[in-house]
C-alpha cells in the first residue's frame, strides 16, 4: 500500500491523502520523506481476510546471494533456483549518472543543481526503486508458491569494506541501496508470513561447492571454476553454498534455473533458447557435477 501527502505533522499521527484500499490487521509501517515531491511516503503491509498467511507453509528455505549484475542468485530446499539479472537496470542507471554529470558541468559557478538535473535524480532513483519492489514481490510469491518459511540473506559489510572501489561503490551505495532493498524484502515477506534473517556470507563465492576450496577458484565475470574441475554460474554457485551453511539435507538443484530480466514493467522469464551458449553449458555444469 503506498499514498503520499505533504509534510503536515499532527501530535495525533500523519495525515493521508485518499483511502486505503484494505481493510485487515496492519504490520509494519514504512515512512520516508520524498523531498524533490515534498510529500511523506509510506508502506504498510496489510493482512486481509483471505490472505495467503492464512496458509501453512512447509518447512522449506531458501538463500539469497546479492550483487548488482545479478541482483538476486536465490537456491531453495525444494531444489529450485531462481535468477535475476541486473545489468540493464544498471547500465541505465549510468547513463542517468551520465547525463547529470554532462548537465551539472554546464551550470554556472556556484550552482550545484538545477530542475532537470532534479529531476533525473527523482526518475533514475524511482526507476530502481520500482524494479526493486518488483523483485521482491516476485520472488517472495515464488518462494511462498514453494512452501519457503526462511530466508537467509546475505551480510555485506565486510564484502563493503574490502572490496571498495569507485564502479563498486555505485553499484552497492547508489544503485543497490542494499539495506532499503532488505528492508523491502522483509516487509513483503511478512506479508506471506516468511522470516527473512540477516546471515555472514563469507567466502561463500570462492568457495567451490565440488572440492570446498577457497583457494583453487577462479570467478570471471558470471563463471567460477575450481582446480578439481568444477565450472559453474558463480552466484547461483554462492547461493547454493550459502544455503548448505545452515541447512542439512540440501538436494542439488535439477531443474535447469529460472532466469528473469526487468522489462521496465515486470520481471519476466528470460527462455533458455535465448541463453548465449557460454551461460547454458555454465548452468549444465553446476547442476550435474
Amino acid at each position: 500500500m503506498l499514498w503520499g501527502h505533504s509534510p503536515t505533522l499532527h501530535k495525533s499521527g500523519l495525515e493521508v491523502a485518499g483511502d486505503p484500499k484494505w481493510d485487515g490487521k496492519q504490520g509494519r509501517l514504512e515512512l520516508y520523506y520524498d523531498e524533490f515531491s515534498d510529500q511523506f511516503r509510506a508502506f504498510q503491509p496489510v493482512t486481509v481476510d483471505n490472505s495467503r498467511q492464512d496458509s501453512p507453509l512447509a518447512d522449506e528455505t531458501a538463500a539469497l546471494d546479492i550483487g548488482a549484475n545479478n541482483i538476486v542468485a536465490c537456491t531453495t530446499t525444494s531444489g529450485e533456483q531462481y535468477l535475476y539479472e541486473g545489468r540493464g537496470l544498471f547500465e541505465r542507471f549510468r547513463e542517468t549518472m551520465r547525463e547529470i554529470a554532462r548537465l551539472q558541468s554546464k551550470l554556472r559557478e556556484g550552482r550545484y543543481s538545477s530542475n532537470r538535473i532534479r529531476r533525473l535524480y527523482r526518475r533514475r532513483t524511482r526507476r530502481r526503486d520500482h524494479a526493486m519492489d518488483a523483485l521482491a514481490r516476485d520472488l517472495i510469491e515464488r518462494l511462498y508458491d514453494q512452501g519457503v518459511s526462511t530466508v537467509y540473506v546475505g551480510d555485506l559489510t565486510d564484502v563493503l569494506e574490502t572490496h571498495w572501489s569507485v564502479r563498486t561503490n555505485a553499484k552497492t551505495h547508489n544503485f543497490w541501496a542494499f539495506r532499503a532493498f532488505i528492508d523491502r524484502l522483509a516487509c513483503t515477506a511478512e506479508e506471506y508470513g516468511i522470516t527473512v534473517e540477516v546471515r555472514s556470507e563469507t567466502w561463500t563465492s570462492q568457495e567451490c561447492p565440488q572440492c570446498g576450496s577457497t583457494e583453487d577458484t577462479t570467478r570471471h565475470q558470471d563463471t567460477l571454476t575450481c582446480s578439481c574441475g568444477f565450472e559453474g554460474h558463480a552466484d547461483l554457485t554462492a547461493s547454493e553454498t550459502f544455503l548448505r551453511r545452515h541447512e542439512t539435507n540440501v538436494p542439488r538443484p535439477m531443474a535447469r534455473p529460472v532466469r528473469f530480466e526487468w522489462d521496465d514493467h515486470d520481471w519476466s522469464e528470460i527462455p533458455h533458447s535465448h541463453e548465449r551458449p557460454k551461460e547454458a553449458r555454465t548452468n549444465q555444469s553446476i547442476l550435474h557435477t
